[in-house]
This record gives structure tokens, sequence and C-alpha cells, in this order.
């Protein structure tokens, strides 16, 4: 019998953060269901146990959708995000929106980025991620790394929103976005194992989606809030997570330009080596945000020859927040 309805899975993978993800939950109950849907939920667990079963079926019981909690042991967020690309399937699931276990949803969430995905007759679709402060607070310094992460967001989805509208290319990031499950297995796209410790899957998916053919789009009002652990409110980890994500992209871009990669490398590490120093130098001038930029300059810098020298990247073995 042919579905009225159509289904709209709902997932996140988690590993050792059991408080956020039941705030996580405690934001997914207040959800509108969009007009035409009906939802179901997939939650992974990336961890050698299965421990989330109870949050799971709290969540399930509370709200009457459907919801399971899988078990994912091998080590790695594509492993992760592929386990809820095969599971969401299984489930006979039209769409798949992800969104991640540090995150909260407005209840406008899912029905904004939905429309936003049809109006633009796309098959990939994003929104806006939004920092904000860890539930137990944070000190003052931490508070001006927050101040430069909230900046640095907007930034960031401001050029979203110029891309879309100029119809050039844009990376969306998995913490928040939408997909049509059809065209997602029709062109046999899945996260990449290679990119699974360091960062960078969601990246390296976005761009195999659009080459694929897929119509990628831009939702500004589907906005979630991300609650920034206080590992993350430093300058080193600003440096070191700037680091990381450069590896992974200085190995995407040997794959799609070998022989330019290393080139282009060598310019960029001259470059943000030089603007870096100048921001920092600056900051009595500019303010806070450009010392901290000038921090990222040098991460930047660092992770572009650590690409060139081979070296590799396991960010995520080390978990933050709780």
């Amino acid at each position: 019998m042919e579905r009225s309805l159509t289904r709209i899975t709902v997932a996140a993978a988690t590993r050792q953060r059991p408080r956020m993800l039941a705030d996580l939950l405690q934001s997914l109950q207040g959800l509108d269901v969009p007009q035409g849907a009906e939802l179901s939920f997939v939650f992974v667990e990336n961890d050698v146990i299965l421990s989330i079963s109870g949050l799971v079926d709290d969540f399930h019981k509370r709200t009457g959708w459907p919801a399971r909690a899988v078990h994912e042991p091998r080590q790695g967020i594509s492993y992760a995000r592929n386990a809820i690309i095969d599971a969401a399937t299984e489930d006979g699931a039209d769409w798949l929106a992800f969104i991640d276990d540090d995150e909260h949803v407005r209840h406008d969430w899912l029905r904004l980025l939905w429309a936003g995905a049809k109006d633009a007759n796309a098959q990939l679709a994003g929104g806006p991620v939004v920092p904000v402060a860890p539930a137990m607070g944070c000190s003052e310094n931490e508070t001006e790394v927050l101040a430069y992460y909230e900046r640095a967001a907007k930034v960031s989805n401001m050029r979203k929103e110029v891309a879309m509208t100029s119809g050039r290319r844009f990376d969306i990031g998995a913490g928040n976005w939408i997909a049509d499950l059809s065209a997602i297995n029709v062109g046999n796209l899945r996260f990449d194992p290679d990119f699974g410790l360091s960062g960078g899957e969601d990246t390296d998916f976005s761009r195999r989606a659009y080459k694929a053919g897929l119509t990628l789009a831009w939702v500004p009002q589907a906005i979630v809030t991300e609650e920034v652990a206080r590992a993350r409110l430093s300058t080193a980890y600003i440096v070191e997570r700037a680091r990381a994500q450069t590896i992974t992209k200085f190995q995407i871009m040997m794959a799609e330009s070998p022989k330019t990669a290393k080139i282009n490398a060598l310019a960029q590490i001259l470059s943000k080596g030089a603007s870096g120093l100048l921001r920092i130098a600056s900051w009595p001038i500019f303010g806070r945000y450009s010392y901290h930029r000038g921090y990222r300059s040098l991460g930047i810098a660092q992770g572009l020859l650590a690409g060139l020298r081979g070296e590799s990247q396991a960010r995520y073995t080390q978990v933050t927040g709780d």
C-alpha cells in the first residue's frame, strides 16, 4: 500500500555525550511536523557498547514517534553517518535530516529546512549552526573565544547565502542538513571512512554530491544552536582545530587538483602565515576577533605544512562535551 505521507527521518550520531544527547532529544520533541510528512528518528552510537537505548526509548514514549538506537562500533564519524543512511533507507525514509548531538533545534527547524529544500528543487540543503555558551557558563576569556566563533559563523553563513544567490558552489556541513534519500542512494553517495577521524567528511560528501549532479540549497531561516564545550573555548583549540580541518581540506585538494594542490598549498602557507602574524600584532587596533582570526590563520598554515609532509589527523578520537 502506497503511503500518503512523506517520511522524514531525523538522525544524529553520538559518542560519550549522554547529557548533550538528552538535551537534543528534549528539543526534538517540540518539533513541528511539516504538513504532508511523518517523522521517524535514528540515533547511532559510535562507541564500543550501545548505551543510549534507554534515552531513545524514553523519547519514543514521550513523543509517540518511531525512534531507534543503532550501534556502530567502528570508530569514526563517517561510519556512524553511513549507518544512519543505511538505517533510514531500511526504514523507508524519503528524506533524511542530520543534526549533531551537541545541538538544539527550534520547533520550526525541520519545517523550514524541508520547505527550503523543496522550494529550491534541491536534493541537499543546509542551514546555519549558531554557537552558544556551554550549560555551565564560561570565563571572560572563554566568552571572547565564543564571540569569535559567533562572528565567524555569521560570516560563513553570509558567504553561503551569496554563493547560492550567485550560483556558485558552496559546502554544507552535516550538523544541519536534509537530503533526498533516493538521490543519495541512486548516486551511491556515502561518507568516506578515510575522513572518519579527521573530520571534513561532510565537506567531502557535499562536494561529491554537487559533482554527482545534486542541487544544493542554503536555508538561512532553518537555524540550530550548538553548545560549545568549554574545552573548545581557547586560542589553542582554535589553532588545533584549524590545523586539523586544513589537513583534511588539503587531502581533498589533492584529490580534486593533484597537479596544482601542492603549489597552492605553499602559496597559502606564506600568505596565511604572514596575515596571521599581522592580525595578531594589530589586535589592539582591530580587536579580539582579529587576534583569534590571526591564530586561526596560523593553524591553517600549520595544517597545510602538515599535509605536505603527509601527516594525518585523528581529531575525533578525543571527545569534548558530556
